[in-house]
């Protein structure tokens, strides 16, 4: 059944380019916004959202091209998980969370200033809007992939580079804030990434910036990726301008540089529980949902 929801998924990105040797296209960027970066005690945070809307509306006014995917966050918890009490199969729920990653899209829509005014459903609209300058908005488009994956699907065709917001800096080596050695990963091949996801895949109930097929999407497609803090969107502007930042870069294994075991960099407050290993080197942290809490977005 997942191969199957996989090659439908692939029909509709078959069209696009092969990916640039230098991982993707540097002015074409496909943001992925993680719905738990959006919400407050499941209130939708406006002030966050006006702030990721501005500054992407600000580059695009500099020229840089933008396509969004939004996911659910906890609100969609909280409607899947009622609607699993009236007996809803793991399709309707992922039908139901694909419904509430558009709505929360739909809020971005009335914040960016070039958004496209629908949310859309189809990658094959993407293209020419993105042509014309501006800025096409999706939420979950396939029963059973993250809004992770869309947005790695939509950078494949899109040959763009992939950027992942949520509530921690990158990809660390271990929860930073329960290990004050853990570090941050400022660089990752993408045999690197699809190797841990693969792992991690195992290890269900925590929390990995994207989930294995996300991280197979990246990996087959060789288009760049970047993980960021949404907390701070200086930093956002700064990567994709192409200046310093913090977070974690994902790029072909010949441009990666190893960093010294010792380097570490300052554990955010609020940063997603991420497995401990006894090898630092080793990042084990899923984007799998616990089983008893069934939800891909």
């Amino acid at each position: 059944m997942f191969s199957n929801l996989f090659d439908q998924a692939m029909e509709e990105t078959s069209s696009s380019s092969v990916p640039s040797a230098n991982g993707g296209n540097h002015s074409i960027f496909v943001i992925s916004v993680g719905g738990s970066a959006l919400f407050s005690d499941s209130t939708p945070n406006v002030a966050r959202i006006r702030e990721i809307a501005v500054s992407i509306s600000n580059l695009a006014s500099e020229g840089y091209k933008f396509a969004l995917v939004v996911g659910g966050g906890p609100i969609a918890r909280s409607y899947i998980s009622a609607a699993r009490e009236v007996n809803a199969n793991n399709f309707a729920l992922d039908e139901l969370g694909i419904a509430i990653t558009r709505a929360n899209a739909f809020l971005f829509l009335c914040a960016l200033d070039k958004a496209h005014p629908f949310v859309l459903t189809s990658f094959q609209e993407a293209t020419p809007l993105v042509e014309q300058g501006k800025i096409p908005v999706f939420g979950g488009l396939v029963p059973g992939f993250t809004t992770d994956a869309v947005g790695a699907l939509l950078a494949e065709k899109l040959n763009a580079t992939f950027v992942n917001l949520s509530n921690t800096d990158g990809i660390y080596s271990s929860n930073p804030a329960t290990n004050s050695r853990a570090r941050l990963y400022r660089e990752l091949s993408f045999e690197k990434l699809f190797d841990l996801a693969s792992k991690a895949e195992h290890k269900p109930g925590q929390n990995f910036p994207v989930d294995l097929v996300s991280a197979m999407i990246l990996k087959r497609s060789q288009v760049g990726a970047i993980f960021l803090n949404a907390n701070n969107m200086d930093n956002f502007k700064s990567a994709i301008r192409g200046a310093s930042f913090v977070g974690t870069a994902v790029q072909e294994s010949e441009e990666i540089q190893e960093e010294s075991e010792e380097e570490s960099s300052d554990a955010p407050g609020d940063a997603q529980t991420q497995t401990e290993e006894s090898d630092e080197s080793e990042i084990v942290r899923p984007k799998k949902k616990n089983p008893d809490d069934y939800f891909p977005f």
